[in-house]
C-alpha cells in the first residue's frame, strides 16, 4: 500500500505542476512586478518630495539672512559714533523680525557686546552681554568662512536651552542671531494635513530641530541610529526602509543648501502600499481557485490509473510473503506486462540467491565455531558498555561449560567481570574504543574448570541495523605471558650488559666508533667525541667524509669506506684544525660469509708523542749547529787576534813615523768588531745553564742585535732602541731570554722584507721597555710590517706553525719562544693591524735586588 501511495501522489503533483505552473508563473510574475514597480516610484516621489521641502526651507531661509545683511550695513557707519544706541537698534531688529529671540553683536574674539531681545525679556541682558562664544566650535567656523553662517543645535550658555543661531562675520564684528521656535515650526508646515507623511529638520549632526508627524520627538534628540540619516550624514542621497514608533517608513534625506542641514521627509509604508496589498489578495485568491480545480481533476484521473497497479502490488505481495512460484496474472497495460515478466524472473532469481545465502549462513558459523579463539557478540547499551550476549561461538561454550542456549541473552558483565574493572574506568575506556573502532584488553577469566587464566580480548564494534554491536574475541595468553617474562628478564641483563660495556668503552681515551654498511656512525663512546669535536649526538648518523671534514683528511676521501672495499685493515694519521694528530685505524667486522657489516674505528692523539720527536729532532740540529758554531768561532778567533796585533802595531808605528793612521785603525775596529760576533756566538753556543739570576733587558737586546745587527744592515732595517737606563733587570735565564729574543727579531725582519723588499724610511723596528702591574717588566717588539691576519692569531704559537716559504721557517720558533717564557713564569701577548703593524710584548717577573745593565760598551751599541 506504500507504493501505491507514492505512485498515486506521483501522478497527483506532475498533474497540478503542469496545470498550474503557467498560472502560478504568471501570478509570481505579477506579485513580484507590481510591488517592486510601486516600490521605485514611492523612493523616486518620496525623494522629490524631499529635495522639494529642502528647497522650501532654504528660501525661508534667506528671509533672516537678509535681516542680518542689513543690520550689519547700518552697523559698519552706526557701532562706532558718540552716541552708541546699538542695544536700540538690535531690539528694534529683533522685534520687527519675527524670526529672532535675540541677536547678538560680538567682537572677533566671541565676546557679546550688545544684544537685541524681545518685548518683556530686557531684564535678561545682563546675562547676555561678556558672554564668550568663542570656545563654541561653530563661531570659529563661521569666522574663518566670513559669510553667514547657520549653527548646529547646541547649549546657549545663558538660557540653557538648545538654541541655533545664524552667524555673519563683517568688518570686525560678528552678527549672531537666536533663531525662535515659532519661525523654524512654520518651515515644517510642508506636510501639514498629510498623515502619511513626516518631516523632520536636522542639523549637521543627525539632531531634530523640528519635526511634524513624528509623536513626541523632542527638540536635540540624534536620529542616527535610522539608517536614511546615517547614510545621508556620509553624504549619500536616497531613499530607505527605517521603523519609528512600531511603523515601518520610508525616508528620504535631502540638504538644505546654504546652512548644512538636513531635511528626512518620511512616508507610511502601510498606508502608501495599501493597493499593492489589496493586489496581492486578489491574485492568491485566483490562485487557490486554480489549484482547487486542478487536485479535483487529478485525483479522478488518478483513481483510473492507480486501479491495475493496486491488482499488481497484490501479486507482488504474495511473491514477498516467499511464494516465489505464484504467478502475476496478464496485466491490461503493456508496460505493466513487461514489469510482470521483470518480477516473474526476479521472483526466479531470489529464490537461487536465498539457496546461495542459506549455504553460506551454514559456511559461516561452520568458521565461527572451527577457531580456538572464544568468540562473543554483544548489543552496545545506553551507558556505552558492552550488555547481553546475543551469540557465542562453540569455543565460548566449552570455556565457560554452557549451551548456546544458556549463554544468548546473559549480561557479558556476568560472564567477564573482569573485563569492566576498574569501575570507574571502564565507561571511558569503552567510549574510546568505539571512537576508534577498536580495543585490546587484558583481563583474568574464571574457565569452567575454576582456574583464573590471563586472556586477551580483543573487541570490534560495528553498526548494524541502526543497533551498536561489539564483536569480542578472546584468547588465553598464559603462554604467552611466560614467554614474554623471560624475554622481559633477558632484555635486563642485555641492557645491564650494554651499560657495562658503555662505562668500559667511556673509560678508554682512545677514540672509538663503529660504522654501518653505508659508511655512517651508529656508535661512538666519549673519548671520540672529545676528540672529533662535539657532543656524542651529533656524531651519530655523520658519514665519515663529513665527521673529518678539514680535520686534514682529503675531500672525498675515507678510510672506512676503503676498509668495507677491500676488507684489510686501514692506517693513517690526521692533523685536525686545531693543530692535534690523530692515528687512526680502522678494523673490518665480517660476517660468516666474510662479507664486512661493520667498521671500527680506533682515533688516538698522538700531538704530544710528535711533538717530543720533532722537538728532540730540533733539540739534536741545535746542538749540531752550536757545537759547528763553536769550533768555527774558535777557529776565526785565532787568526783575529793577529790581524788585530798587527793592526796595533802598524797604529804605534804610524804614529812614530807622523804619518796618517786612518787605514791601521780602520783595519782594528773593524778586527775588534768581529772579534764581539765571535764572542757573542761562543756565548749562545754555549751549553745553557739552569740557574735564574737578574739579567738586565740592555744585555740581552746589545747581545741579540750583536748577532743579527749585520743582517739588519744587509737588508736597509732601521733598528730603534728606546730602553730607559733605569729599567728594572727581570729574573732569568741569559742564553734562553736572548733566543726569545733572536726569534722575535727574526720573524719582525722576515715580515719587514715580505712588506718592502727594497729600501724604504718605513722599513724599521722599535725595541722598548717599560715598568708593568705587579712586579713585572716589560719588553716590547714592534715592527711595521704586514701584520697577522685575524684568522691566523690563535695559531701563531702552535708547533710547526709558520707562514714563511717552503724551508725558510720550521714553524718551532715562537713555540719555543712561548715555552721558555712560560718556564719564567712570564707572558708573551700580541697585538696587530694587518696592513699596518705587530706589537710582541713580553713580560716577566722583576729580580729582586734590581739594577740597570751594567755593561757601558753594550748600552752604547744599542742604537742601531
Amino acid at each position: 500500500m506504500t507504493r501505491q501511495s507514492k505512485l498515486r501522489s506521483l501522478l497527483l503533483n506532475r498533474f497540478l505542476l503542469l496545470s498550474l505552473l503557467p498560472v502560478v508563473l504568471v501570478g509570481a510574475v505579477t506579485l513580484w512586478l507590481v510591488p517592486s514597480q510601486q516600490r521605485r516610484a514611492l523612493e523616486s516621489e518620496n525623494l522629490l518630495l524631499a529635495d522639494s521641502v529642502a528647497s522650501q526651507v532654504s528660501e525661508s531661509l534667506r528671509e533672516p539672512q537678509s535681516v542680518l545683511r542689513q543690520l550689519a550695513a547700518i552697523l559698519v557707519n552706526y557701532f562706532h559714533s558718540e552716541q552708541d544706541n546699538t542695544s536700540l537698534l538690535l531690539d528694534s531688529a529683533v522685534r520687527n523680525a519675527d524670526y529672532f529671540d535675540s541677536i547678538m553683536l560680538l567682537d572677533r574674539r566671541g565676546k557679546v557686546l550688545h544684544v537685541g531681545l524681545t518685548e518683556g525679556a530686557e531684564h535678561l541682558r545682563g546675562n547676555y552681554l561678556g558672554v564668550n562664544f568663542a570656545e563654541m566650535p561653530f563661531f570659529a567656523r563661521a569666522v574663518r568662512a566670513n559669510d553667514v553662517f547657520w549653527s548646529d543645535l547646541f547649549a546657549s550658555p545663558v538660557s540653557g536651552r538648545q538654541e541655533l543661531l545664524l552667524v555673519f562675520p563683517f568688518s570686525d564684528l560678528v552678527l549672531a542671531g537666536s533663531l525662535n521656535e515659532h519661525f523654524l515650526q512654520r518651515m515644517g508646515a510642508v506636510v501639514k494635513g498629510r498623515e502619511d507623511l513626516s518631516l523632520a529638520l536636522l542639523d549637521r549632526s543627525g539632531r531634530a530641530i523640528v519635526q511634524m508627524g513624528m509623536g513626541d520627538l523632542a527638540r536635540g534628540v540624534s536620529l542616527r541610529h535610522l539608517e536614511p540619516v546615517r547614510l545621508g550624514i556620509a553624504g549619500q542621497a536616497g531613499s530607505h526602509e527605517y521603523s519609528w514608533q512600531g511603523r515601518s517608513w520610508l525616508g528620504s534625506m535631502a540638504r538644505i543648501p546654504g546652512s548644512g542641514w538636513m531635511v528626512l521627509l518620511g512616508h507610511d509604508l502601510e498606508s502608501a502600499l495599501a493597493t499593492v496589498r489589496q493586489l496581492k489578495l486578489s491574485v492568491a485568491g485566483g490562485l487557490l481557485v486554480a489549484l482547487w480545480l486542478a487536485l479535483a481533476i487529478a485525483i479522478s484521473l488518478s483513481r483510473q490509473l492507480v486501479r491495475p497497479l493496486q491488482e499488481f502490488a497484490a501479486g507482488l505481495t504474495e511473491i514477498a510473503a516467499g511464494n516465489y512460484r505464484g504467478r502475476l496474472g496478464t496485466q491490461p497495460y503493456s508496460e505493466l506486462e513487461n514489469l510482470a515478466a521483470i518480477v516473474r524472473g526476479m521472483a526466479v532469481e531470489i529464490q537461487v540467491r536465498e539457496d546461495d545465502l542459506r549455504r553460506s549462513r551454514e559456511y559461516f558459523e561452520e568458521l565461527f565455531n572451527s577457531g580456538r579463539d572464544a568468540i562473543l557478540v554483544a548489543d552496545i547499551e545506553a551507558d556505552g558498555l558492552p550488555g547481553r550476549v546475543n551469540e557465542v561461538n562453540e569455543v565460548a561454550c566449552m570455556l565457560f561449560g554452557s549451551e548456546r542456549e544458556a549463554l544468548v541473552g546473559r549480561p557479558l558483565r556476568e560472564l567477564c567481570p573482569y573485563l569492566f574493572q576498574p569501575e570507574e574506568q571502564a565507561v571511558e575506556r569503552f567510549r574510546a574504543g568505539r571512537q576508534d573502532g577498536h580495543l585490546t584488553l587484558e583481563a583474568g577469566l574464571t574457565t569452567a574448570a575454576g582456574r583464573r587464566a590471563p586472556f586477551e580480548f580483543d573487541i570490534s564494534f560495528y553498526r548494524r541495523e541502526a543497533k551498536e554491536i561489539a564483536f569480542i574475541v578472546g584468547r588465553d595468553i598464559g603462554e604467552r605471558r611466560m614467554a614474554e617474562e623471560a624475554l622481559r628478564r633477558s632484555e635486563q641483563e642485555h641492557r645491564l650488559l650494554s651499560r657495562q660495556f658503555q662505562t668500559l668503552f667511556n673509560a678508554i681515551p682512545d677514540g672509538l666508533l663503529i660504522y654501518s654498511r653505508d659508511c655512517r656512525v651508529t656508535w661512538t663512546n666519549r673519548a671520540a667525541a672529545e676528540l672529533v669535536g662535539g657532543p656524542v649526538t651529533d656524531l651519530l648518523g655523520k658519514s665519515c667524509e663529513d665527521l673529518f671534514a678539514g680535520n686534514g683528511q682529503a675531500p672525498g676521501s675515507c678510510m672506512v669506506r676503503e676498509v668495507f672495499a677491500n676488507g684489510r685493515t686501514g692506517q693513517a694519521e690526521i692533523e685536525t684544525e686545531g693543530g692535534r694528530i690523530l692515528e687512526m685505524r680502522a678494523i673490518p667486522i665480517s660476517d660468516d660469509n666474510g662479507r664486512v657489516e661493520r667498521v671500527i674505528q680506533f682515533l688516538r692523539d698522538i700531538t704530544d708523542q710528535e711533538r717530543e720527536q720533532r722537538d728532540r729532532l730540533r733539540t739534536g740540529q741545535l746542538a749540531a749547529i752550536g757545537e759547528l758554531a763553536a769550533g768555527v768561532a774558535h777557529e776565526i778567533n785565532n787568526p783575529i787576534n793577529g790581524i788585530i796585533n798587527y793592526a796595533q802595531i802598524m797604529v804605534n808605528q804610524s804614529r812614530k813615523e807622523a804619518a796618517p793612521p786612518e787605514i791601521p785603525e780602520r783595519i782594528l775596529k773593524e778586527g775588534n768588531r768581529i772579534a764581539d760576533i765571535v764572542s757573542s756566538l761562543l756565548n749562545f753556543a754555549r751549553k745553557r745553564s739552569d740557574a735564574v739570576r737578574p739579567v738586565a733587558w740592555t744585555d740581552v737586546v746589545a747581545d741579540a742585535l750583536t748577532l743579527m745587527k749585520s743582517q739588519f744592515n744587509k737588508d736597509g732595517i732601521r733598528v730603534d732602541v728606546e730602553l730607559p737606563h733605569d729599567l728594572p733587570q727581570v729574573a732569568g735565564r741569559p742564553q734562553q731570554l736572548e733566543q726569545v729574543l733572536i726569534n722575535l727579531l727574526s720573524n719582525a725582519r722576515h715580515a719587514l722584507n715580505e712588506k718592502y723588499p727594497q729600501a724604504d724610511e718605513k722599513k724599521r723596528l722599535v725595541i722598548t721597555g717599560e715598568e708593568l702591574d705587579g712586579d713585572r717588566v716589560g719588553l716590547v717588539v714592534q715592527d711595521f710590517g704586514p701584520g697577522i691576519p685575524a684568522h691566523l692569531r690563535e695559531r701563531i704559537l702552535d708547533p710547526f706553525f709558520t707562514t714563511k716559504p717552503a724551508g725558510v721557517g720550521t714553524g718551532l720558533g715562537l713555540s719555543i719562544s712561548f715555552d721558555i717564557i712560560r718556564d719564567h713564569q712570564g707572558e708573551i701577548g700580541f697585538d696587530s693591524v694587518p696592513g699596518e703593524f705587530t706589537r710582541v710584548l713580553v713580560s716577566l717577573p722583576r729580580a729582586a735586588g734590581d739594577s740597570p745593565g751594567e755593561t757601558d760598551r753594550k748600552q752604547a751599541s744599542l742604537g742601531t
